[in-house]
């Protein structure tokens, strides 16, 4: 699994899925608000825009812009554990 932090209270669980190669949990103050699994790569520009349309979406009040700069930085930081986890793009 593979935990970024988006903001102080927003993180994202990145694990294998079972039916799709991805599976997503957005957390927001400590509680699950959303849970999909996609063929997206959060690694790709569509599976990064994707993620933060579902984060904007189930979390009110935040800024899209930084939520897609969050992404980047959170993914480029942690591409070896994303690696690890869904293999290579």
């Amino acid at each position: 699994m593979v935990v970024i932090e988006l903001e102080e209270s927003i993180f994202v669980e990145m694990t294998t899925g079972d039916s799709k190669p991805c599976n997503y949990t957005i957390m927001h103050d400590g509680e699950q608000v959303a849970q999909y699994e996609t063929s997206a790569d959060p690694r790709t520009a569509g599976g990064r825009v994707g993620l933060r349309n579902i984060v904007c979406r189930h979390v009110s009040d935040v800024d899209k812009n930084a939520i897609d700069e969050r992404l980047s930085i959170e993914i480029s930081q942690n591409a070896e554990a994303l690696s690890n986890e869904f293999g290579s793009r």
